[in-house]
């Protein structure tokens, strides 16, 4: 391990045992379907640990597709998730609900049996725009038979867990590159033999899920609760005050431009599937979360040296870029309120992230966490940096989709512990 000691007193401590590189991220139900940013289970599951008990409450008020609420249900913590991302709340909800396997693979079997016996014309194909742009014809046809067995299994409970997989192989069977979160064509020439097998993507997807399905029903403990909240944890989302025995989360990084487009990885699942009220807007989440809409000015009233600096630097290079960097601190700090709301006294607030890069200037979220935090009422205990093994974003991307104009992706990610104290 190596120290640094910063300004202010804070101090950074690179951990490699953080790094978890070669470890299975995919035990339980953590596999089930893939998501952007993925919290890996090895570090959620340290924290808990680490900072909470068996029997206590904990809260990932940034839960994504609820790693860390497997975690909490595998070893005794009661936990809410919350997130505004439907498609995020769907799968937290699916991983988290012990289904029999036996009786899943009951219901598998007889859904492969509809699917095989659905004539052409007892489908409904949806129709969205551009529907012929990322789906072939065979494909359609394949995956709206599989939809429409899907819909005529009557146990909830299974129905969304083998969505899930539906929604997953409506990834990987689409005309997207492999690979890529935002939604990007497959080029051209190699789109003519592309005949992807939908039937069997599904098949291979969902036999692999009920595998994870059986070792989470057979090590989750049963006294542990889970309810998923589909909100803004800027706001009050019904949790009462000092009820909360740990929080840990890793928030967005920032906005889609640098980071990660939610909502178009969501976009072609909320198409063929019920989980958006309007698959049309799945792409509008992006805009929704931290960092979603621009501040007007620069003038604000966060006391953070470290975010005021990261400002100036922008802002000298571009005045509308900091406009929304500034608006992503500014609805993380509303975050941070909350959760010291519902935190009880001399409890930890655990938080995974990275200080992405914007205009060549890395900005240290990890820091201006800590300096809001602290106005809050926290104090800040630790900071470890970790290594991101096996990450999947680029380590370079082109927000600006300048020809040439790259900027590097992150490879580390700090963990930041902060206490609260009253």
């Amino acid at each position: 391990m190596q120290t640094e000691l910063l300004s202010k007193g804070y101090i950074k401590t690179i951990d490699y045992s953080w790094d978890y590189k070669g470890e299975n991220t995919k035990s339980y139900t953590h596999g089930i379907h893939t998501y952007p940013a993925m919290f890996i289970p090895q570090v959620a599951n340290r924290i808990l640990k680490t900072y909470s008990q068996q029997g206590d409450t904990v809260c990932d008020i940034f839960c994504g597709s609820g790693t860390a609420l497997v975690e909490s249900k595998v070893f005794g913590r009661n936990a809410y998730g919350i997130d505004l991302n439907p498609l995020a709340v769907f799968l937290a909800k699916a991983k988290t609900k012990p289904i029999n396997p036996e009786k899943l693979r009951s219901e598998y079997i007889k859904l492969l049996y509809i699917i095989a016996n659905i004539k052409d014309g007892e489908i409904k194909k949806p129709d969205f725009n551009n529907i012929d742009f990322w789906f072939k014809e065979e494909v359609i046809v394949a995956l709206a038979k599989i939809k429409e067995g899907l819909s005529r299994i009557k146990d909830e409970d299974v129905r969304n867990f083998l969505t899930a997989s539906f929604s997953e192989t409506v990834r990987l069977s689409s005309n997207t590159k492999s690979g890529e979160f935002k939604l990007v064509r497959i080029k051209k020439d190699k789109l003519e033999n592309y005949s992807p097998d939908v039937i069997g993507i599904f098949r291979k997807k969902t036999e692999a899920n009920i595998k994870g399905m059986e070792y989470f029903y057979n090590a989750v403990d049963r006294k542990a609760w889970t309810k998923v909240i589909y909100g803004n944890s800027a706001e009050d989302n019904g949790i009462k005050e000092n009820s909360i025995d740990l929080i840990l989360t890793s928030p967005p990084y920032g906005d889609s431009r640098t980071t990660v487009a939610y909502g178009q990885f969501s976009r072609l699942s909320a198409q063929w599937t019920d989980i958006f009220e309007d698959p049309n807007k799945a792409s509008g989440v992006d805009k929704e979360l931290l960092g979603g809409k621009a501040s007007k000015t620069l003038r604000h009233d966060l006391k953070s040296y470290y975010l005021e600096d990261s400002l100036d630097k922008i802002a000298g290079r571009d005045e509308n870029r900091a406009k929304e960097v500034l608006s992503f601190y500014v609805g993380l700090n509303e975050c941070l309120r909350q959760a010291y709301r519902m935190l009880k006294p001399n409890k930890y607030f655990c938080l995974v992230i990275g200080n992405r890069l914007v205009k060549q200037v890395r900005i240290p979220t990890d820091l201006i966490i800590a300096e809001l935090g602290e106005e809050i009422g926290f104090i800040c205990e630790d900071i470890f940096i970790r290594n991101i093994p096996g990450k999947r974003m680029p380590l370079k991307n082109s927000p600006t989709n300048v020809v040439g104009v790259l900027e590097e992706t992150m490879v580390k990610e700090s963990i930041v512990v902060l206490r609260k104290i009253s």
